[in-house]
């Protein structure tokens, strides 16, 4: 008699990873509070926005998330993230839907440990102004075939503030860069240069404390 073969346990699947979910407030006259105005949050995490601007707005993102449009004075948008992991920073501005006017930003908020990126493409960087948390990092594509050199600076004044800070920018995606603490709370200002030419091109990466 054939011995029979006892079923194994059906395998659990892993339980999925949960975010949690950071609302930010929209303050009257259309800004951030300065607690999420940099902010450094799980890649599985969230956002949510409560605006109390005193008139609609649109909370227009660099990347990742499509604009929320029209979001009503007193209205609650919905969850913006949390179903895959990120792992990379966007920037956001707050514009008053009746004039198109921004009126806070850019802000920045960085999923996991991804970079903010940046394009260079026909001489111009995309987007600009930036903005990225304390500590966080960018990473510039760069669609114009060229290698262009770049030079830092905070008010008119030579830094060494990224963790490299490479001397040039090469064709198609470069790096990761890291600031330093020499550029907390700062506005960092670059500029772009090919070969022996007049300045091209350039932007600003403020960074929170």
């Amino acid at each position: 008699m054939a011995a029979t073969k006892k079923k194994g346990k059906a395998r659990r699947r892993p339980p999925a990873p949960q975010g949690t979910l950071w609302p930010i407030l929209i303050s009257p006259g259309g800004t951030v509070p300065p607690a999420n105005q940099f902010m450094q949050i799980g890649s599985y995490d969230s956002l949510s926005f409560r605006n109390t601007a005193g008139f609609p707005v649109d909370v227009v993102f660099t990347n990742v998330f499509p604009a929320i449009s029209n979001l009503a004075d007193n209205g609650n948008s919905g969850a913006q993230g949390g179903a895959t992991a990120l792992n990379v920073t966007l920037n956001y501005t707050i514009v008053n839907h009746n004039n198109g006017q921004t009126t806070g930003g850019p802000y920045a908020v960085q999923f996991g440990i991804g970079p903010l990126p940046i394009t260079i493409s026909a001489l111009n960087t995309n987007p600009d102004p930036v903005a990225i948390p304390k500590g966080g990092r960018i990473q510039f594509n760069n669609n114009d075939g060229v290698t262009y050199t770049i030079k830092w600076a905070i008010g008119g004044n030579p830094v060494t503030v990224w963790r490299p800070q490479p001397t040039t920018v090469t064709p198609n995606l470069n790096g990761q860069q890291t600031a330093s603490a020499g550029a907390t709370s700062q506005a960092l200002t670059y500029t772009l240069t090919l070969k022996n030419m007049l300045t091209r091109g350039g932007g600003t990466v403020t960074v929170g404390s």
